[in-house]
């Protein structure tokens, strides 16, 4: 069984979240629900009540440092909030040496799955904090089943341009990451010949990525963002994401994500445990 904690998890908007997820995990999952209201929690879920904001949060990481539960999923808090309590040295959760964001998105136009990374936490990466973004990314795939994940370092042309920032990025992302045998990493690439087969059928590219990536590696925040948000308000993408890096997956949501992106969130840290 998968344990979840949640702080501010009482919300209706989380509880429709709790409530699906039982529906199709039922004996599966559980969740430890920490806020500050009064209200009860679903239906086989323990509540705890805490004074406030700051102490929920605190409770639902100590239940995870604890070893009481294998994933944190943010509920009507603060991220920064989360985050700071994540990151306590005493908390020893801090995995790796850099946390990011790692998004799973649904493309129907091509009929698969991507990830993207990282479109919400740092926000211009040199190249050595690239490395580990990309190591945090592959991890990912490894833990959910994909044994040699294709990592596409993303610019706006296939061709090296020293003028462009994004280009000498993947560059040197790729000598530093030179030989590596778990995970085909290339770049620079443009969107399209990482994801659109026909795009290279039509432009007759050729490499070691070609239309296939598994995951697109973004120069910035910026580009991460914008892209991200093309994706679903363009592409009726669905998509949901966690941060990486510690020892547990974090789910993030926001406010404006549907029931469904918070539960496809939840379903891709799942994944991720579940190996």
């Amino acid at each position: 069984m998968i344990t979840i904690a949640i702080p501010g998890g009482s919300r209706p908007e989380i509880v429709e979240v709790i409530i699906e997820a039982y529906k199709k995990y039922q004996d599966d999952v559980q969740f430890l629900i920490f806020d500050t209201t009064e209200d009860l929690a679903p239906e086989h879920c323990s509540y705890q009540y805490c004074e406030d904001e700051d102490a929920s949060v605190a409770a639902a990481v100590q239940a995870v440092v604890q070893g009481e539960a294998q994933i944190l999923m943010k509920g009507n808090v603060q991220t920064r909030t989360v985050l700071k309590e994540v990151l306590k040295s005493e908390n020893q959760l801090r995995d790796k040496k850099l946390l990011s964001h790692v998004t799973l998105v649904n493309l129907p136009q091509i009929g698969r799955q991507i990830m993207l990374t990282d479109a919400a936490m740092n926000i211009e990466p040199t190249a050595e904090q690239l490395v580990q973004i990309v190591e945090n990314a592959v991890e990912v795939c490894h833990s959910i089943g994909i044994e040699k994940p294709k990592v596409a370092l993303l610019s706006s042309a296939e061709k090296y341009n020293p003028k462009m920032s994004s280009s000498v990025l993947a560059a040197e992302v790729m000598a530093l990451t030179e030989g590596r045998d778990d995970a085909m990493i290339y770049g620079p690439l443009s969107l399209d010949l990482a994801i659109s087969e026909e795009a290279v059928r039509h432009k007759g590219f050729t490499g070691p990525i070609a239309g296939d990536a598994d995951v697109i590696v973004v120069p910035t925040i910026d580009v991460g963002n914008a892209l991200y948000k093309s994706f679903v308000i363009v592409g009726n993408a669905v998509n949901g994401g966690t941060i990486v890096g510690a020892k547990v997956p974090i789910v993030l949501t926001s406010r404006s994500d549907t029931s469904e992106s918070k539960l496809f969130a939840l379903d891709f840290a799942m994944q991720q445990v579940q190996s």
